[in-house]
């Protein structure tokens, strides 16, 4: 989810990941398109591999339910892609809608394979709720104990269900934000539940942000995160923003919980950093394959056996964006 004010809509925070934590159903066999060289060398005899990937559902009919009883009556359904929508919206937003759904969401998953190396070990499935008028999703939010306040949308990826106010906001954020929020539920299908928030919210960022209503511009530079960067320099300028080893480190329910966080930022330039470069791109993306097809041998945290360690990633990440040298302060 994400915060209002951003460009983009990030992942609820804490909650994408503790829903994510309870498996749903059983794992399956899939075909994955991996590429073997960037695995680690590993003998083929010493790590038995399966995806480690879990199915996401057509839609918990409970949690549809209660969302259902805040949209305005009276709500209509249809398919947006491969999911289901359920909405409130008027005849002129769903036309934007479906415009949408037949642009990034509709390719969603060929732009996630493509740009993590990736590839989801189930296929997309959920339901997605929109409401039209951003009140009656705030009063939504709010009648749940375990919904923070102030996000532009959600997941509940256990219980196949993506939320978000379609109103008051531009075609293309209204992509971005759904997209980003799909990419949760990918994260579920590829990973299961083990990506640290950092990575998982940069990751769906790396994914979103170029999204647009007619689908996706190419992942480069600083495009579509111009404003993000603005304000991840304002916090290395006054002192706020982390080490990346302190983000990296960070546990979940400490994510974002500051009075002033830019760690929603310095997970976005991050991951688009990493990719973007040419000797850790390759590294990160080979890292996420080894990942999605879970072993014994593979290293839970990036980077694999920290080379570099997080203080060259830091000088490296910091001079590509523009920002201050980090101190002299090691950490490995």
């Amino acid at each position: 989810m994400k915060r209002y004010g951003r460009p983009v809509a990030l992942l609820l925070g804490g909650i994408a990941i503790a829903f994510l934590t309870p498996a749903c159903g059983r794992d399956t066999p899939a075909t994955r398109r991996t590429n073997p060289e960037r695995l680690r060398p590993t003998p083929a005899t010493a790590i038995e591999t399966r995806p480690a990937g879990r199915p996401v559902p057509e839609g918990d009919e409970a949690a549809l339910a209660e969302a259902r009883s805040f949209l305005a009556a009276p709500a209509r359904s249809e398919t947006c892609g491969p999911y289901r929508l359920v909405s409130d919206a008027d005849d002129r937003l769903v036309s934007t809608l479906r415009a949408i759904c037949a642009g990034p969401v509709a390719t969603f998953d060929s732009i996630y394979a493509e740009r993590l190396s990736v590839t989801p070990a189930h296929p997309p499935r959920g339901t997605l709720v929109l409401f039209a008028d951003p009140g009656r999703f705030r009063a939504y939010v709010a009648a749940r104990a375990d919904l923070p306040q102030g996000y532009a949308g959600f997941s509940l990826a256990t219980r196949g269900l993506v939320v978000l106010p379609a109103a008051g906001v531009t075609a293309d954020e209204l992509a971005r934000t759904l997209t980003h929020e799909l990419a949760h539920l990918a994260h579920r299908r590829t990973f299961g539940a083990d990506l640290d928030r950092w990575l998982a919210e940069g990751l769906a960022d790396a994914v979103s942000d170029t999204a647009h209503a007619g689908g996706q511009a190419p992942l480069t530079g600083f495009a579509g995160v111009e404003g993000l960067r603005v304000r991840l320099l304002g916090g290395y300028a006054t002192g706020r923003a982390r080490p990346l080893h302190e983000l990296a480190a960070l546990p979940e329910g400490e994510f974002d919980r500051g009075r002033v966080s830019h760690d929603y930022e310095q997970s976005a330039l991050l991951v688009r950093f990493l990719l973007l470069d040419p000797e850790l791109g390759p590294l990160l993306r080979g890292w996420l394959a080894a990942r999605a097809l879970q072993g014994g041998g593979i290293d839970s945290r990036f980077p694999p056996d920290r080379r570099p360690d997080w203080d060259e990633i830091d000088r490296r990440f910091r001079r590509w964006l523009g920002a201050p040298e980090p101190g002299a302060a090691s950490h490995r």
